[in-house]
């Protein structure tokens, strides 16, 4: 690889462990604890670049692994001595009233004649607990904090008769708890899987794309802000009802696969106009008046 284009790396690696930084300090989490961090993550990469491990079906060659990643071999060994370590605790790390009110909206046993989420009573056989005890597998006092955390943020309510409605199909999940930050690492692990894979199989892209406008009034955003979200809602939902449609299942879970598509607002000052005195800065670029960024595949 050329030095322009390792200089590229390390500015777009910066980029994104800039906000990540913000988390880990306001977290206690300092750079050697983050630095443990990446040696596993460096190790897991090599492993699998190799073909080595479960996946790849040969066994890890510590030795080769320490010389792609410049980590002690006695180090790579105890890495991959612990194996992966716990996995996350419910769907990838989301959050556990997230898996419940997904699988409200699109399991057919806890639907109405209609196809829509049935009212449900807080105990029964067809009832709030049992769908917890289907998607989150908690205990009695955390179905509560479920079903109190959906109405807190308004995405279940209770009726008069004491039943429980789903109103909204979205719960936030970045919150500053374990599961949201979990939540976090997935939804930032799938975004830049996406890019970098792209950029390792131009001929064979997925889809991407952004658009953003550099020089917006700030007058006019809250009006823009509160039009592309309520657009962003409705593609969602129509787009949830497609990929979750039953006829889509697979006959098993050993022949599953994943596919999504993720949506969000990006909000911030104007970005300053590159230094080319820079030493790490890439190559100054033209500002327009709207840039519109179109990936390959859109």
């Amino acid at each position: 690889m050329s030095e322009s284009l390792k200089r590229a790396v390390r500015v777009a690696v910066l980029r994104l462990l800039s906000p990540l930084a913000r988390l880990l300090l306001q977290a206690g989490i300092g750079l050697g604890e983050f630095t443990s961090i990446a040696k596993v993550a460096f190790v897991r990469a090599a492993r699998e670049e190799g073909g080595e491990g479960a996946a790849g079906g040969r066994r890890p060659n510590a030795t080769r692994i320490s010389v792609l990643t410049g980590i002690t071999r006695v180090e790579v060994a105890a890495i991959l001595a612990a194996g992966e370590g716990e996995p996350p605790s419910g769907d990838r790390g989301r959050q556990r009233a997230e898996q419940v009110l997904t699988g409200w909206w699109n399991d057919p046993d806890f639907h109405d004649e209609l196809g829509q989420p049935s009212v449900l009573p807080e105990r029964g056989r067809r009832s709030f607990t049992a769908l917890c005890e289907r998607y989150a597998s908690e205990p009695q006092q955390n179905r509560v904090a479920i079903r109190n955390e959906l109405m807190r943020v308004r995405a279940v309510r209770r009726l008069s008769d004491g039943r429980l409605k789903a109103v909204s199909r979205t719960f936030a999940t970045v919150r500053w708890d374990p599961d949201g930050v979990l939540a976090v690492g997935e939804e930032l692990a799938d975004h830049c899987e996406t890019l970098v894979r792209n950029l390792m199989n131009p001929t064979r892209p997925r889809l991407v794309r952004r658009v953003i406008n550099s020089q917006l009034d700030p007058l006019y955003a809250p009006l823009l802000i509160r039009d592309l979200e309520q657009r962003a809602k409705v593609m969602a939902d129509s787009l949830d009802d497609r990929l979750n449609d039953p006829l889509h299942r697979a006959k098993s879970a050993d022949a599953a696969m994943r596919i999504g598509i993720g949506l969000y607002v990006i909000e911030g000052p104007a970005e300053p106009a590159p230094d080319s005195n820079a030493s790490e800065a890439p190559a100054s670029r033209p500002q327009a008046r709207k840039r519109r960024t179109r990936r390959a595949g859109s």
